[in-house]
């Protein structure tokens, strides 16, 4: 199962999306992450920045992503917004309710169906 994963609202959201792929290409238990072009939403103007996708397979990588990018999100000096696409949906959390890894899951879950 395949979720893409935005960044958006922070001051340089293609720094922001970059650095979360670095961050997540050092983590062994989390897939290796894949850059795509971001799908623009209907209210984006202007360019839209890159998309990761990370595929989940079974075995709790969505809990494993999750509780990564919880920490991810505490290093950031910015205000932002994670989006993720998946099978079931898109959900969008505002980084300051990132901080919670039970809301990064149940973010997860809701979009891919898992």
């Amino acid at each position: 199962m395949d979720v893409a994963i935005s960044v958006s609202g922070a001051l340089d959201p293609d720094a922001e999306i970059r650095s979360l792929f670095r961050w997540l290409q050092r983590e062994e238990d989390v897939p290796s992450p894949k850059f795509t072009p971001a799908a623009p939403e209907q209210e984006d103007m202007g360019a839209v920045s890159d998309a990761l996708v990370v595929v989940l397979g079974s075995g709790g990588a969505g809990s494993v992503l999750a509780r990564s990018l919880s920490v991810w999100v505490r290093h950031r000096t910015s205000d932002l917004k994670l989006t993720f696409r998946g099978e079931k949906g898109t959900v969008q959390l505002d980084g300051k309710r990132i901080k919670d890894p039970v809301a990064l899951v149940e973010a997860l879950r809701e979009a891919t169906g898992e």
